[in-house]
Protein backbone atom coordinates (compact mmCIF):
# COMPACT_ATOMS: atom_id res chain seq x y z
CA UNK A 1 0.00 0.00 0.00
CA UNK A 2 2.87 2.38 0.76
CA UNK A 3 4.38 1.72 -2.65
CA UNK A 4 1.06 2.41 -4.40
CA UNK A 5 0.52 5.59 -2.36
CA UNK A 6 3.95 6.99 -3.25
CA UNK A 7 3.47 6.02 -6.91
CA UNK A 8 0.11 7.78 -7.07
CA UNK A 9 1.49 10.94 -5.44
CA UNK A 10 4.54 11.13 -7.69
CA UNK A 11 2.33 10.56 -10.74
CA UNK A 12 3.48 10.06 -14.28
CA UNK A 13 3.02 6.31 -14.26
CA UNK A 14 6.54 5.77 -12.92
CA UNK A 15 7.32 3.24 -10.23
CA UNK A 16 9.61 5.50 -8.20
CA UNK A 17 7.66 4.82 -5.03
CA UNK A 18 7.91 1.08 -5.46
CA UNK A 19 11.62 1.27 -6.12
CA UNK A 20 12.27 3.61 -3.17
CA UNK A 21 10.22 1.53 -0.70
CA UNK A 22 11.81 -1.71 -1.90
CA UNK A 23 15.33 -0.35 -1.45
CA UNK A 24 14.47 1.13 1.97
CA UNK A 25 13.04 -2.20 3.15
CA UNK A 26 16.11 -4.04 1.82
CA UNK A 27 18.47 -1.78 3.80
CA UNK A 28 16.31 -1.89 6.92
CA UNK A 29 16.04 -5.68 6.83
CA UNK A 30 19.75 -6.18 6.13
CA UNK A 31 20.93 -3.84 8.90
CA UNK A 32 18.40 -5.31 11.36
CA UNK A 33 19.63 -8.84 10.69
CA UNK A 34 23.29 -7.82 11.07
CA UNK A 35 22.65 -5.81 14.26
CA UNK A 36 20.56 -8.51 15.95
CA UNK A 37 23.08 -11.18 14.96
CA UNK A 38 25.86 -9.10 16.52
CA UNK A 39 23.87 -8.52 19.75
CA UNK A 40 23.25 -12.24 20.04
CA UNK A 41 26.84 -13.27 19.41
CA UNK A 42 28.16 -10.67 21.85
CA UNK A 43 25.81 -11.92 24.56
CA UNK A 44 26.72 -15.54 23.91
CA UNK A 45 30.43 -14.68 24.14
CA UNK A 46 29.80 -12.87 27.43
CA UNK A 47 27.86 -15.78 28.95
CA UNK A 48 30.06 -18.59 27.61
CA UNK A 49 32.89 -18.03 25.16
CA UNK A 50 32.67 -21.32 23.29
CA UNK A 51 33.52 -21.68 19.62
CA UNK A 52 31.08 -24.59 19.30
CA UNK A 53 28.17 -22.58 20.68
CA UNK A 54 29.06 -19.66 18.39
CA UNK A 55 29.09 -21.95 15.35
CA UNK A 56 25.70 -23.41 16.32
CA UNK A 57 24.37 -19.86 16.78
CA UNK A 58 25.67 -18.80 13.35
CA UNK A 59 24.06 -21.82 11.67
CA UNK A 60 20.81 -21.12 13.53
CA UNK A 61 20.78 -17.49 12.42
CA UNK A 62 21.42 -18.52 8.82
CA UNK A 63 18.61 -21.07 8.99
CA UNK A 64 16.20 -18.50 10.50
CA UNK A 65 17.02 -15.95 7.79
CA UNK A 66 16.45 -18.58 5.12
CA UNK A 67 13.19 -19.80 6.67
CA UNK A 68 12.01 -16.22 7.11
CA UNK A 69 12.52 -15.67 3.40
CA UNK A 70 10.74 -18.81 2.17
CA UNK A 71 7.97 -19.51 4.72
CA UNK A 72 4.50 -18.04 4.71
CA UNK A 73 4.03 -14.58 6.13
CA UNK A 74 1.60 -15.81 8.81
CA UNK A 75 4.11 -18.38 10.06
CA UNK A 76 6.97 -15.87 10.13
CA UNK A 77 4.93 -13.23 12.02
CA UNK A 78 3.65 -15.87 14.45
CA UNK A 79 7.18 -17.02 15.17
CA UNK A 80 8.34 -13.41 15.55
CA UNK A 81 5.55 -12.76 18.06
CA UNK A 82 6.54 -15.81 20.11
CA UNK A 83 10.23 -14.87 20.16
CA UNK A 84 9.41 -11.27 21.12
CA UNK A 85 7.29 -12.57 24.01
CA UNK A 86 10.19 -14.77 25.17
CA UNK A 87 12.60 -11.83 24.99
CA UNK A 88 10.14 -9.74 27.00
CA UNK A 89 9.99 -12.39 29.72
CA UNK A 90 13.80 -12.54 29.85
CA UNK A 91 13.99 -8.76 30.14
CA UNK A 92 11.37 -8.66 32.89
CA UNK A 93 13.32 -11.28 34.82
CA UNK A 94 16.53 -9.28 34.43
CA UNK A 95 14.80 -6.10 35.56
CA UNK A 96 13.44 -7.87 38.64
CA UNK A 97 16.88 -9.25 39.53
CA UNK A 98 18.75 -6.00 38.87
CA UNK A 99 16.19 -3.67 40.47
CA UNK A 100 17.86 -3.63 43.87
CA UNK A 101 21.13 -2.50 42.29
CA UNK A 102 19.43 0.15 40.20
CA UNK A 103 17.65 1.68 43.21
CA UNK A 104 20.82 1.82 45.33
CA UNK A 105 22.86 3.23 42.46
CA UNK A 106 20.19 5.84 41.71
CA UNK A 107 20.17 6.96 45.35
CA UNK A 108 23.98 7.24 45.31
CA UNK A 109 23.85 9.16 42.02
CA UNK A 110 21.23 11.61 43.35
CA UNK A 111 23.18 12.08 46.59
CA UNK A 112 26.34 12.95 44.66
CA UNK A 113 24.41 15.36 42.42
CA UNK A 114 22.88 17.04 45.48
CA UNK A 115 26.39 17.50 46.90
CA UNK A 116 27.37 19.25 43.64
CA UNK A 117 29.68 16.48 42.50
CA UNK A 118 29.99 14.90 39.07
CA UNK A 119 28.60 11.43 39.96
CA UNK A 120 31.05 8.55 39.78
CA UNK A 121 30.45 5.03 41.03
CA UNK A 122 33.03 3.46 43.33
CA UNK A 123 32.31 0.09 44.88
CA UNK A 124 33.39 1.39 48.28
CA UNK A 125 30.50 3.90 48.39
CA UNK A 126 27.84 1.16 48.39
CA UNK A 127 29.35 -1.78 50.31
CA UNK A 128 26.06 -3.77 50.21
CA UNK A 129 26.49 -4.44 46.49
CA UNK A 130 30.28 -4.10 46.12
CA UNK A 131 30.88 -7.84 45.83
CA UNK A 132 28.26 -8.12 43.05
CA UNK A 133 29.63 -5.29 40.91
CA UNK A 134 33.12 -6.53 40.19
CA UNK A 135 33.01 -5.24 36.61
CA UNK A 136 32.89 -1.65 37.92
CA UNK A 137 35.48 0.16 40.01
Amino acid sequence: MTQKAIDSELGGGHNYGSIFVSIAILFFAFTSIIANYYYGETNIRFIRNSDLIIQVYRLSVGAMVYLGAVCSLDLVWGFADITMALMTLCNLGAIALLGKYAVRLLKDYLRQRKEGKDPVYHSSTIPQIASDTECWE
